[in-house]
């Protein structure tokens, strides 16, 4: 990704020069703009192996690592900003679970979590808020659970990097895509579909990760700057994350898209098309799926989480 992306480009940028500023330059960073060295899905076997100390990826990408972990893109489970919030806190019993996964499987820790966005489907000449629209449509997909998303509610799964979405929607070999909101203007989607559903049915998050045995190198200090610093970068992109969305939401309607919201109705009916996809995920991960849940039913009795804001009333049921 690009070094001026608003969402992970600019906060690497300010890890980099944070870190230097507070150590007195002698810790230097340097950071290889729109993945010179490895790109998304090569990053986390680099970061592992050594070849390079530090890296960024979808846990989407780490899912294919320790498929338990997929747990957080199922859909549904994570479908208001708030309930995101609380998950994804440093302090947040459910964050502590994955993390101390990944460290455990990969031999990489985490330093934060960001977010670009909760999951859309941009299309061309349709909307889709219902299921059944997608039937029979190839769907761009990433990663096993957004496979198997599309697969059960009708649709033809194509994983596709999202370099190439552009390009396969304007060729006709993709009828929608399943992204987040900051593709339509950096993919240019804007101009090869019209449509944006916020199905909104799981969050996209990513995380920035060091080699352990780099990070037992450091010095106690400077494990330290290097947790304040990424809390301190974690905190301001994630509060500047909703006016970012909004302003890509902004930005896709001038340029002629329209937006759709599902209804309580419609996420009832997405739910009902997906649930399989959960009790496989929990058939298949028995015992990280009940620690996690456990947790996860905890948080939704918090204040924070226990009702989507703006959730209005079923007309159907």
């Amino acid at each position: 990704m690009a070094i001026t992306e608003p969402f992970w480009g600019v906060a690497l940028k300010h890890f980099k020069e944070e870190v230097e500023k507070r150590s007195d330059h002698t810790i230097s960073i340097e950071v290889f703009d729109k993945g010179r060295r490895f790109i998304d899905d090569e990053a986390v076997d680099a970061v592992a192996s050594g070849a390079i100390e530090m890296g960024v990826t979808g846990l989407y990408q780490m899912a294919k690592k320790i498929p338990a972990i997929d747990i957080m893109e199922q859909p549904f489970l994570f479908n208001f900003d708030a309930l995101i919030r609380a998950v994804v806190s440093p302090d947040s019993e459910i964050r502590a679970i994955v993390d101390k996964a990944i460290l455990a499987k990969v031999g990489v820790r985490v330093l934060w979590w960001q977010t670009l966005g909760s999951q859309i489907i941009v299309s061309k000449g349709r909307n889709l808020t219902e299921p059944g629209q997608i039937k029979g449509q190839r769907i761009r997909t990433y990663g096993e659970t957004n496979v198997k998303l599309a697969r059960q509610c009708g649709g033809v799964p194509v994983t596709l990097s999202a370099f190439k979405m552009h390009d396969a929607l304007r060729d006709k070999q993709l009828d929608m895509v399943i992204c987040s909101i900051p593709a339509v203007p950096n993919r240019e989607l804007w101009k090869v579909a019209d449509t944006i559903t916020r199905t909104w049915h799981a969050p996209v998050e990513y995380v920035a990760f060091i080699n352990e045995k780099t990070w037992r190198s450091l010095s106690s200090k400077q494990q330290t700057l290097f947790v304040e610093v990424a809390r301190k970068v974690e905190r301001e992109i994630r509060d500047r994350s909703v006016q970012m969305e909004a302003e890509y939401y902004k930005f896709a309607v001038a340029k002629g898209m329209k937006v759709y919201d599902l209804t309580p109705d419609q996420v009832a009916d997405w739910r009902a098309c997906s649930a399989a996809v959960l009790d496989a995920y929990m058939n298949d991960h028995p015992e990280f799926a009940r620690e996690f849940l456990e947790a996860y039913g905890r948080l939704r009795t918090q204040p924070c989480c226990s009702t989507a804001p703006n959730w209005g009333d079923f007309s159907k049921r």
